[in-house]
């Protein structure tokens, strides 16, 4: 959705538009106020002249006021001093208008001189109700009304311009902000589906070529990918994977996945997680952790001969929750950190976080591969 930009008051784009509409009503009253002496005193005669002053004097009066306000607005000036100025411009188109009018009257005097009575015919209601008013009032609702059409009215609206613009500013900030996250959220969806379980086809393989000469290896291999499958799939199946799940539900996760591969890769694998209940409780982003498990499998332990050992360990402490995947297979090599799990985790702790989070991949001890996740704790 497009939003236009209504021009700020007293600017010269506002004014030609506040011209748009108060000139033809000058020009309108102007005329009338010429046809209404010209009809009540049978002086048509007088018409042209007295339209066009009562004319000029309108649109005086309904521009003086906004066109000072305006030049003031022009000069930049501190907004305390320019409100000062755009009030006294107001106030002096007031008194300029105020005068103008009086010309006007003293020139239908003028006009009317030769007729006897000297006095435009009115309602008699009409007259009663402007002696009333005037004995009670005075000259204050000539005033008023004087003020309100040279622009007085629209003072509030400048004054509050600046809450306004600052409100404007942060409704379009929210809006971004939406539109961000709702962008992030389905980046998120896109790279947690990229996230492709290569070991689903190797570990189907090895049900195949197991199922005959080993049918309790290939059982329990089926049960395991079971287990895996029945805590991940169903929370991408609801759309709930964007919500934010705790960092023991992700274990949780990954105990099943290494299950399954201990299951296919027989002794050859152990594995040893150390979560404290505090840490387990922490929120985590959903499927960030099971990437760096697969990839110390794929990269780290399944090309290497003999056997291998991943741990998982968390720490929370100082504001920040810390997640460790250490193994001890080939170490970095090239391909360790060209893989698509090491990008998606990056992209999704950008997208989560921003900059307050990060993924350390380095050389563990043991020779291995050692991945730590730092994301904060709340």
């Amino acid at each position: 959705m497009t939003v236009i930009a209504k021009p700020g008051t007293f600017t010269w784009a506002w004014c030609r538009q506040r011209a748009l509409f108060w000139w033809p009503c000058a020009i309108l009253f102007g005329i009338g106020f010429g046809v209404w002496h010209a009809a009540s005193m049978n002086a048509w005669y007088d018409l042209p002249a007295l339209g066009l002053v009562a004319t000029i004097v309108s649109i005086i009066t309904v521009s003086a006021g906004r066109l000072a306000a305006c030049l003031v607005r022009q000069q930049h000036l501190p907004l305390a001093v320019e409100r000062v100025l755009v009030v006294v411009a107001i106030f002096a188109g007031l008194l300029i208008a105020y005068f103008a009018f009086r010309y006007l009257e003293h020139y239908h005097q003028l006009l009317m001189k030769p007729f006897a009575h000297g006095r435009m015919p009115a309602p008699a209601g009409v007259r009663s109700l402007h002696e009333i008013v005037g004995s009670a009032l005075g000259d204050a609702p000539n005033w008023i009304a004087l003020f309100l059409v040279i622009g007085g009215y629209d003072l509030p609206a400048y004054l509050s311009e600046q809450t306004r613009a600052l409100e404007a500013r942060r409704q379009r900030e929210m809006l971004t902000l939406r539109t961000e996250k709702t962008e992030a959220d389905m980046q998120l969806a896109v790279l947690q589906a990229q996230i492709e379980p290569h070991f689903l086809f190797n570990t189907l393989a090895s049900v195949r070529s197991v199922i005959l000469t080993e049918p309790e290896r290939a059982v329990a291999t089926i049960d395991a990918l079971s287990d895996y499958l029945r805590s991940t799939l169903p929370r991408l199946r609801n759309g709930t994977a964007m919500e934010m799940p705790t960092l023991g539900a992700q274990i949780e996760i990954c105990k099943n996945y290494l299950e399954l591969m201990k299951i296919r890769m027989g002794e050859r694998l152990d594995f040893q997680i150390d979560v404290p209940g505090k840490a387990a409780g922490a929120p985590f982003p959903p499927l960030l952790l099971l990437p760096l498990v697969e990839n110390a499998i794929k990269h780290g332990i399944e090309p290497k001969p003999g056997p291998a050992i991943i741990s998982i360990r968390a720490t929370l402490d100082d504001g920040a929750l810390r997640v460790t995947v250490e193994d001890d297979g080939l170490g970095l090599r090239a391909e360790t950190g060209s893989g698509l799990g090491l990008a998606n985790v990056q992209a999704q702790l950008r997208n989560y976080f921003g900059d307050n989070a990060s993924l350390n991949v380095t050389t563990a001890e043991s020779g291995g591969v050692c991945s730590t996740i730092a994301v904060p704790a709340a």
